[in-house]
């Protein structure tokens, strides 16, 4: 095989090498230079370092042309001075497009059209900044031949460039379309998530409130055949309540007033003269939203260790206002008071996950026995009428 063959084939492979290494850079442009803080520098150097690639692939590629060109010119330095230029070009260009693409008018438009202005602008600019450095090249004279050489590399050099800015900007586009889609997957998996816990909060009873119920039912069935089925009702009520058919996770203060006071039927037809409660709740609170069941476990925890621990009579009162920061819940008791180191169970757990869940930051729950012993749900943010979530 005749040697120049061998050369043009060498060639050929070294320039395939060399667009390969630039479309490489290209694809993992956001790592490269990242020590530099500036991005205007930083954009520029992988612009640059990807052009320089890809010029020399293409220079190598028109080699023959430059060789029959050289006439008696030093090869190294025709391809410095082919390369710095070009370099020197494409910088001009891109940050010209740089600029343009930053324009308000510009960033409105569509991918397309957004990226169309701007491979105009960079086909426009080169063309002008090759016929400028030509004609300085050639002593500020016009040769037709050198000028119509010079604009196809231009012409050539701006494609190149707009194909650089056009990729970098689709693979950005691509990369914060999957970074959405991933952000809208893990939102997605921790509304399902959060979902799965609510439910699961909302679905638990006491069973150990649900069997005395039931004893106590059995037994009023043989003395006392109007309470038992007033009791009857009163816990079909709450488990009605507790199915949770709206599938919500909110309920108004309407509807947990009168769930808890429900509940606290059930233990006064149990319980009879041993337990009183009062309610009292402020004018014009109906309709704001609370977690489902944050009130039950509350006065169940009251019932538990007040009259059951104690056997003494037990009053509870429950009252609901609102602030100027929020809605205040107050669940008192006059049972033993709160010891210093406060072990909830899964009654009051499920509350403080529920208010976790529902209004993360914008509450608080106390536990206090001066003045007097009360549990207190601050709930800082009102929400009325809001749709089930």
């Amino acid at each position: 095989m005749p040697k120049h063959i061998l050369i043009q084939v060498a060639i050929i492979i070294c320039s395939t090498l060399l667009l390969g290494a630039g479309i490489y850079l290209l694809s993992i442009y956001r790592r490269l230079f990242k020590g530099i803080k500036s991005l205007w520098l930083r954009m520029n150097l992988t612009v640059l370092s990807i052009a320089l690639l890809m010029l020399a692939a293409l220079l190598g590629i028109q080699s023959p042309a430059i060789f029959a060109a050289l006439q008696g010119k030093s090869l190294a330095v025709t391809l410095l001075t082919e390369l710095g230029g070009g370099a020197l070009i494409v910088f001009f260009v891109f940050n010209l497009a740089w600029f343009v693409s930053e324009r308000r008018i510009v960033k409105k438009l569509s991918f397309v059209k957004k990226h169309g202005v701007i491979v105009f602008t960079i086909v426009v600019t080169a063309i002008i900044a090759y016929a400028v450095v030509n004609y300085a090249g050639n002593g500020w004279k016009v040769i037709p031949e050198k000028m119509h050489l010079a604009l196809v590399y231009a012409y050539m050099n701006s494609i190149l460039t707009g194909f650089i800015y056009t990729a970098i900007s689709y693979v950005e586009l691509e990369r914060k379309r999957k970074l959405n889609e991933k952000e809208l997957e893990v939102t997605r998996l921790m509304a399902l998530k959060t979902k799965a816990e609510l439910e699961t909060l909302h679905s638990k009873v006491n069973p150990h409130f649900l069997y005395n119920a039931l004893n106590s039912i059995a037994d009023l069935s043989i003395t006392d055949g109007k309470k038992a089925r007033r009791m009857t009702i009163a816990l079909a009520d709450l488990f009605r309540y507790s199915i949770n058919y709206s599938n919500s996770n909110y309920s108004t203060v309407k509807d947990e007033i009168e769930m808890a006071e429900v509940y606290l039927q059930i233990e006064k037809i149990r319980f009879e003269d041993q337990l009183s409660y009062a309610v009292t709740v402020e004018e014009g609170l109906d309709h704001y939203l609370v977690p489902r069941f944050i009130l039950q476990p509350i006065v169940e925890n009251a019932v538990k260790h007040g009259l059951k621990a104690t056997g003494k009579m037990t009053e509870i009162g429950l009252n609901v206002k609102k602030q100027e920061d929020g809605l205040l819940i107050a669940i008192a008791d006059n049972g033993p008071a709160f010891p210093e180191e406060l072990h909830p169970g899964y009654g009051l757990k499920s509350i403080f996950d529920k208010l976790d869940l529902l209004f993360p930051d914008s509450y608080e729950l106390h536990f206090s026995n001066q003045p007097h012993k009360q549990v207190i749900v601050h709930l800082k943010k009102l929400v009325k009428n809001e749709p089930p979530v």
